[in-house]
């Protein structure tokens, strides 16, 4: 499955990227939401999740949701912040930050591909 890891904090990339690396999954991860929607276009790549943090430069977790499932319908989505989130997220998966990385590994593993 391939996993897209969007957050502008590079640290938070390279622990999930290792992390989900290491127990088989591929993983792309950015730091710009504009640099994983080109990704996709470019590369003609779905990814089965997005875990991307909800508040950076440009545009928000919820934009990129948006813009990822007209590419990419059977997305399932993981927002993770350090701010509390409106209710415009729905029923997206949510993790406050700070959050245990095994956590998201166990939500990770109960997505099927599609």
């Amino acid at each position: 499955m391939n996993i897209f890891i969007v957050d502008d904090n590079p640290h938070i990339n390279e622990l999930l990227a290792f992390l989900l690396t290491d127990i088989g999954y591929q993983v792309h991860a950015f730091e710009h939401p504009e640099h994983a929607l080109s990704h996709m276009r470019e590369q003609e790549l779905k990814p089965h999740i997005l875990i991307t943090d909800y508040n950076m430069p440009g545009m928000n977790g919820y934009e990129l949701h948006q813009l990822t499932i007209a590419h990419a319908p059977d997305v399932h989505t993981i927002v993770i912040s350090g701010r509390p989130i409106d209710s415009e997220i729905g029923g997206l998966h949510f993790m406050q930050k700070p959050f245990n990385p095994e956590r998201i590994i166990e939500l990770v593993a109960t997505f099927k591909p599609a």
